[in-house]
């Protein structure tokens, strides 16, 4: 079928060419969609980043490829273009700018579990966005239960496979959202992480940067000095957990998105029992577990540290997905005493 191409407007632009706001025309139906074209000399980079994203076509929180064709223009020459989603709400940005820092906490944590969705299937297929930031997560209208805008990660453009190493020394992405490894040209889902974290203190904070005094070569001394974006003081405390697992400056240690996934502060409030909130905002006890409540747990749902996962996992069959609830501890000893009392408080409890 012959399909006519119609520019209705310039959506973006960038080293790799433009982006325009197109209908095309059939003999059965007319569609707007997001036209990113690229010269000669970027094509192959265009064509990889359809590919990766053709990869995702069932995930609701990844910008849809319909496919590229080529075409020639009388300044340009011949260009490739490959036809997206149109977000019609814009991006993560645009709509920072619009609540000025007065984005509900509820609904940054909705937000959250939304780019999460989309970066897990992400890595599940071995490929690194590389480049997470508030531009590239593009707004289109409500999905779901929350009535919330839905989000999606759109421009792959720079996103590579999983353990490939760049060359030399420098950053690879947006410099403000640069987690301290991509420094070394390290290539991992971590790396994403940490801009994710940047992504939410975004949100909570309005400001137009993670980073608070943004310089290149000072972002980078701090970055290799351990330090990380300040988490924001009115951000509950499942928050401010939250974003401690996503800013472990050990790449290592920190959190996968699909660990994140099931961390309490993004999981939907249905969803989560009353007595894992009041568990998770009570203060952390260094000396001894606190007994707080009793509750439920879904199938495969993980609410402890990494060095507690195997145990809670062995805990949860033993009991039958019903635990008491402790306070848990910080360090790693207090952490086997947590879980030796939930044993003997479920086995009290059933003899």
């Amino acid at each position: 079928m012959d399909v006519k191409v119609v520019k209705i407007k310039v959506l973006g632009k960038g080293c790799f060419g433009v982006v325009h706001l197109v209908k095309t025309i059939t003999l059965v139906y007319n569609q707007v969609y997001a036209m990113k074209s690229a010269d000669e000399d970027h094509t192959p980079s265009l064509r990889m980043e359809e590919e990766i994203i053709q990869q995702f076509v069932d995930s609701p929180n990844i910008i849809q490829c319909y496919g590229g064709f080529t075409s020639i223009e009388r300044e340009r020459g011949m260009v490739y273009n490959i036809l997206l989603e149109y977000a019609s709400g814009g991006n993560l940005e645009d709509l920072i700018n619009k609540y000025g820092g007065d984005i509900p906490e509820r609904d940054v944590a909705c937000y959250t579990r939304m780019i999460l969705e989309g970066l897990s299937s992400i890595h599940r297929k071995g490929y690194v966005h590389s480049d997470l930031k508030p531009a590239n997560i593009l707004v289109f209208p409500p999905h779901g239960g929350t009535g919330l805008p839905n989000l999606k990660i759109g421009d792959f453009g720079i996103a590579k496979e999983e353990r490939v190493k760049e060359m030399g020394f420098g950053f690879r992405g947006s410099i403000p959202y640069m987690s301290p490894e991509s420094i070394l040209g390290d290539v991992s889902g971590a790396l994403d992480v940490w801009s994710l974290g940047c992504v939410v203190v975004q949100m909570m904070t309005g400001n137009r940067l993670p980073w608070e005094n943004y310089d290149a070569n000072d972002l980078m001394n701090k970055l290799l000095r351990g330090e990380t974006p300040n988490i924001p003081e009115n951000m509950s405390i499942l928050g401010k957990d939250f974003l401690a697992k996503c800013f472990d400056v050990n790449p290592n240690r920190r959190w996968s998105a699909s660990m994140l996934l099931r961390h309490p502060y993004v999981i939907p409030q249905h969803v989560l029992p009353r007595g894992l909130q009041l568990s998770y905002n009570s203060s952390h006890s260094s000396t001894y577990p606190q007994q707080v409540c009793q509750y439920g747990i879904p199938q495969g749902f993980i609410v402890y540290d990494r060095v507690l996962l195997e145990k809670v996992k062995c805990l949860e069959e033993l009991q039958s997905r019903k635990m008491i609830s402790y306070r848990q501890p910080q360090e790693q000893k207090k952490g086997t005493e947590y879980l030796c009392n939930c044993c003997k408080g479920f086995r009290s409890r059933n003899h």
